[in-house]
């Protein structure tokens, strides 16, 4: 599975015409991609059903970047699977 592919997609699901290309790695929610924290929360729960897993709420406050969502998520697969 490709976390930063699943990532992308829930992007483009909450924000319905954003640019593909401005979702890379290193890109800052607010700041790039105008997501602010209730949209964090959508990208959340659309992550959890693509996902199957539960993402809380202290978790996300701290996640800034794609690649801070890609790591909690990569984190988070490898306990579930351990």
């Amino acid at each position: 599975m490709n976390v930063f592919e699943e990532v992308k997609k829930a992007i483009i699901k909450i924000q319905p015409g954003i640019e593909e290309k401005k979702i890379v790695p290193e890109a800052k929610f607010k700041e790039d991609l105008e997501i602010d924290s209730l949209s964090k929360v959508e990208m959340a729960l659309a992550l959890e059903d693509a996902l199957d897993m539960t993402l809380q709420d202290a978790e996300l406050e701290d996640v800034k970047t794609v690649q801070n969502v890609i790591d909690l998520i990569e984190s988070r697969l490898k306990v579930k699977n351990a």
